[in-house]
């Protein structure tokens, strides 16, 4: 029969009770007690971890894995996950769902992007967002195709955490809404050159446009404001 403290589900085919052990059991009848979990916490599992003792079966030298809370990750979620808290303007309307799209730039390659999905209710206008993975663009989508330039930074700092106001400002559009209709039909390597002109005349109320395979960002260069375009971010 298994422990009191155990599942027991069946009989196997060499007439031996199937028992599910709880965590700090194993054996058939989950009788016996592993007390790797219960050692000194920084030796195991730090900053409210989940300690579980490892399969005595497993090819692993580990004696137990930890599964870490939000916000940190690591063998033994030693490391702080960068934090992003992102506020909306009370005139932004959200949707219910998001896409959270970072991205990374890479020297001479495709940018880098990692997606995350979140749930949000209607009335909420504070977000706050972990990652671990290294980024410089941080994109906020709507389901309705709408982004926001969320966060923008030229060198990747670790152990950070970045406040940001998402105002209206941040919205990206697209060059239907910046070009008349002739110059959008144009062939892209006449168009792109032209680029610059949205940042000019729109000035801090523009930071961001894009068109079929291009993000373009607003940035100011001494006394002109310009536009920076990429392409490969995949959204």
């Amino acid at each position: 029969m298994c422990s009191s403290d155990s599942l027991y589900i069946g009989v196997s085919a060499y007439n031996r009770s199937v028992c599910i052990c709880p965590i700090n059991k194993f054996g058939y009848q989950c009788l016996l007690l592993n007390k790797i979990c219960d050692m000194d916490q920084n030796l195991t599992c730090q900053n409210s971890g989940q300690c579980i003792p490892a399969d005595e079966y497993m090819i692993s030298n580990k004696r137990f894995i930890c599964i870490c809370p939000k916000g940190y990750i690591g063998d033994r979620c030693e490391i702080v996950d960068n934090k992003m808290i992102l506020s909306f303007r009370n005139d932004i309307v959200l949707s219910q769902s998001i896409f959270i799209h970072f991205i990374q730039i890479v020297n001479d390659s495709t940018p880098i992007r990692t997606t995350a999905f979140r749930t949000i209710h209607l009335t909420q206008h504070l977000l706050s967002i972990y990652s671990s993975q290294p980024f410089h663009l941080i994109f906020i989508e709507l389901l309705n195709k709408i982004y926001y330039l969320a966060v923008i930074q030229n060198t990747y700092k670790r152990l950070t955490t970045i406040t940001k106001m998402i105002n209206p400002s941040d919205c990206c559009q697209h060059i239907n809404e910046l070009f008349n209709e002739t110059f959008v039909k144009m062939h892209l390597i006449h168009r792109i050159k032209y680029y610059h002109l949205p940042c000019q005349r729109y000035s801090s109320k523009l930071s961001c446009f894009y068109d079929d395979s291009h993000i373009c960002l607003c940035y100011d260069y001494g006394q002109k404001r310009l536009a920076n375009c990429g392409c490969g971010y995949g959204f």
